[in-house]
């Protein structure tokens, strides 16, 4: 009897927590690097991107101030996020899972070459995709980070394949690099 107890008791709880999500209006962009403090950069990133998408789209960063896998993997894990900005290795080890979108469709490859690579992701039929696609929109060449005068090397957005609206996590990305 005290077993079944306690396992209402862990129910109860998990349905609790698990109510307690975030603003189904708002979108947000997850950001952490290994070689930088994202911190530093995240708020007026937020606020310029906000007054460029006005009020028709809520949008919140977020940044991690250490650089941890485990944290990146859980962020990936827990979906949500409409804008993922990571490290060049991490984006193309999440592309190899289909972690991200690819951004052909809504962004020119040949302006972002940085960000071209085949994915390798091995397939449902045990095929290797070798297409080469657009996965990452790099940093150094967004303007809000410019203008933040946040650019490191190796980091790159993307949209993940959770995002809760394609067509938002764009408009974001495009505010982002415009």
């Amino acid at each position: 009897m005290k077993q079944w107890m306690k396992l209402l008791m862990v129910f109860a709880v998990v349905l609790l927590v698990a109510g307690c999500g975030q603003d189904d209006d708002k979108r947000t962009v997850f950001m952490i690097d290994e070689h930088s403090d994202p911190v530093q950069a995240y708020k007026q990133i937020e606020d310029k991107m906000q007054d460029k998408l006005g009020t028709t789209l809520k949008v919140e960063v977020s940044a991690s101030p250490m650089y941890n896998p485990q944290k990146l993997m859980v962020e990936y894990a827990a979906g949500g996020h409409s804008i993922v900005i990571l490290p060049e290795e991490d984006m193309k080890n999440y592309a190899k899972l289909g972690g991200h979108l690819p951004l052909d469709k809504y962004f020119d490859p040949k302006k972002y070459p940085d960000g071209v690579f085949a994915s390798n992701e091995v397939r449902d039929d045990k095929t290797v995709d070798t297409t080469e696609h657009l996965y990452g929109i790099p940093v150094k060449q967004m303007k809000l980070f410019i203008d933040a005068k946040y650019t490191p090397e190796q980091l790159y957005a993307t949209i993940p394949v959770a995002a809760p609206s394609v067509d938002d996590a764009v408009k974001m990305l495009k505010a982002l690099t415009e």
